[in-house]
């Protein structure tokens, strides 16, 4: 494959982002981000706020966030867009529900802080009933969350900079991920678009 043809190829990747961003009041509002393999956005959808009752609050406990993220607000927005993507990459533990939903690979990006305890092998721990530290040694978000179930137990998967997790139920699109970033994965920053979701929302919710 020339150089050509390889930029071009990876023009013709489309991946989506999707996160959420907590509200004062204890909503969410999520943003939804397609671009294509070098970056450049291809579409952008995003919710109004979503508020719990507190009946569902009190009725759903920790799964609550799960519910919301990955089972109403990010399946929502994906239905919105016109175009399909190969991979839908989410910033939230509990956003990894969605790969219980939609037929695309579904892969937790994972931050800086969590990066050191998904590297020691502690994510599939926590699935099994143990503690996952952080880096810092306090636990982290994901490890209460694989304890009781709420998300699915997770592989991971280094490309490039980037650690990802993949629901173990869904072993076969581990080798899809693999087979889309491979070619490029010491180009590819995918927590960045994450910081461009947040900002976009940060901005319509200022503008109401």
């Amino acid at each position: 494959m020339t150089q050509h043809d390889k930029v071009g190829t990876r023009s013709s990747l489309r991946l989506g982002f999707f996160t959420a961003v907590p509200l004062a009041d204890g909503g969410y509002v999520g943003g939804y981000l397609i671009l294509n393999g070098v970056g450049r956005p291809i579409e952008f959808h995003c919710t109004t706020p979503v508020r719990p009752t507190r009946a569902q609050e009190i009725l759903y406990g920790p799964t609550l966030k799960p519910y919301l993220l990955g089972e109403q607000m990010a399946p929502a927005l994906i239905a919105k867009a016109k175009s399909g993507v190969e991979v839908v990459f989410v910033s939230e533990w509990e956003a990894l529900t969605l790969s219980q939903v939609v037929e695309q690979p579904v892969v937790l990006v994972v931050s800086p802080e969590t990066t050191e305890a998904v590297d020691c092998g502690l994510v599939a721990s926590a699935a099994s009933g143990g503690r996952c530290p952080s880096a810092t040694g306090a636990p982290f978000v994901g490890a209460a969350l694989l304890e009781c179930g709420a998300i699915p137990a997770c592989r991971s998967l280094q490309i490039g900079r980037n650690t990802l997790l993949i629901p173990e139920s869904s072993r076969e699109r581990l080798t899809q991920v693999q087979e889309f970033l491979s070619p490029w994965a010491e180009a590819f920053d995918l927590l960045e678009p994450f910081g461009r979701i947040r900002a976009a929302l940060e901005e319509a919710l200022r503008r109401g």
